[in-house]
């Protein structure tokens, strides 16, 4: 197995986190400059406030601080000595992805593309329009008009982006600030996700302040797809599962009847996720045995039912009122049972009798690369 892995960030917001300097305003702030060189025509990162000066400004309280990159970003940022990974953020930046808010363009040929999913904007020729009814609210929200905005992300690219967005959406252009990249920092407030254990790599994303959009919980304007082009306005389908959804209480419910039937936890962004998911909905329609997903921050819910769990996606086997089995990616008896429609049903065969099938569907993902560990608080019983 693959010796990457990362945690994901639990989807709200966390606060507070700031102990840095000038709570009380009481550094005046210079007008937004251009610096000299590529950074400021390629970037437009500031003269004054950037990478080697932002601990002069953080922790205002007439200001905001969104860190505009993705938790792993599918481009290839090692091409050009970045990193696609949020392995650090400066303290008191918020993770806001860029790529999540509008159709990323313009990016070096040497790092490929980056995420191409359902966004909250579409960019064209004649300016930005809105995808869900919530896009603007949602803008708005995370990006204060009433606030002073610092903008970082890794190199600076995503930064400029966000900036020429938000003015060219009505914002003012002498409130924003691009700060550069957290690659070139050397501040004295830097948070590190990235760290070693027993010779694997662990992204700790749980511990970043992330803001997550949840678009299945979004209303699409007429005329949008997930792929941004014209067609009917159904809503987009989270790529991470095909199972039918189901919430905690129905789990509990199911459990307190003593039910026979199985749960597949995901997480948002999962590239394992999505590539298990048709296996397991092959499975599924085969009608063998009642097969439900759910999402890793629903399944919080229920975190003392299924305390086991450390890694998405996961499947639990509930019989006779609690857990029978857990197939994990994480351990390497159980990574077989991904691969196939035809491996997944000859585990619930060995765990609940039923039937062997053939399949048709591959997970391509067959060593579980991305596979997401996750973080209920508790410590798992099995250990």
């Amino acid at each position: 197995m693959k010796k990457w892995k990362y945690l994901l960030a639990v989807s709200m917001l966390v606060s507070g986190l700031c102990g840095c300097a000038d709570t009380q305003n009481t550094t005046a702030l210079p007008q937004p400059e251009i610096t000299e060189g590529i950074r400021g025509e390629q970037f437009g990162i500031d003269k004054n406030i950037n990478e080697e000066t932002i601990d002069q400004y953080l922790n205002r309280s007439d200001s905001v601080y969104r860190d505009m990159r993705m938790l792993k970003d599918e481009a290839d940022y090692e091409a050009i000595g970045g990193d696609s990974w949020l392995s650090g953020y400066v303290e008191g930046f918020e993770i806001v992805p860029y790529p999540y808010l509008v159709n990323v363009e313009g990016l070096p040929p040497e790092v490929g593309t980056s995420y191409s999913g359902p966004t909250l904007f579409t960019h064209r020729e004649n300016g930005y329009t809105a995808n869900y009814e919530e896009a603007a609210k949602i803008l708005e929200d995370l990006f204060p008009k009433d606030k002073y905005i610092f903008l970082m992300c890794g190199g600076g690219g995503y930064a400029g982006m966000m900036k020429n967005m938000l003015v060219e959406l009505g914002w003012d252009a002498d409130k924003i600030y691009n700060t550069g990249g957290f690659w070139f920092y050397q501040g004295e407030h830097a948070v590190s996700l990235k760290h070693e254990e027993n010779g694997e790599v662990f992204y700790d994303f749980h511990k970043a302040p992330y803001h997550y959009i949840d678009f299945a919980a979004l209303h699409p304007l007429d005329g949008y797809t997930a792929a941004g082009g014209s067609g009917s306005s159904e809503t987009v389908e989270k790529p991470e599962t095909l199972l039918e959804e189901i919430t905690a209480e129905r789990v509990m419910d199911l459990v307190h009847e003593k039910k026979t039937f199985a749960l597949s936890i995901y997480l948002p962004g999962c590239m394992t996720c999505a590539s298990f998911a048709p296996v397991a909905k092959e499975f599924a329609d085969a009608g063998l045995i009642d097969f439900y997903s759910m999402n890793y921050n629903d399944a919080k819910e229920i975190s003392d039912t299924i305390r086991d769990i450390q890694y998405a996606p996961s499947v639990i086997l509930f019989a006779d009122g609690e857990v029978k089995a857990v197939l994990s990616p994480n351990k390497d008896a159980d990574t077989q049972y991904f691969k196939s429609t035809g491996k997944l049903s000859e585990w619930f065969h060995e765990h609940a009798g039923t039937a062997i099938i053939s399949g048709s569907e591959q997970n391509d993902d067959t060593e579980c690369e991305d596979a997401c560990r996750v973080d209920f608080g508790l410590e798992s019983e099995s250990e």
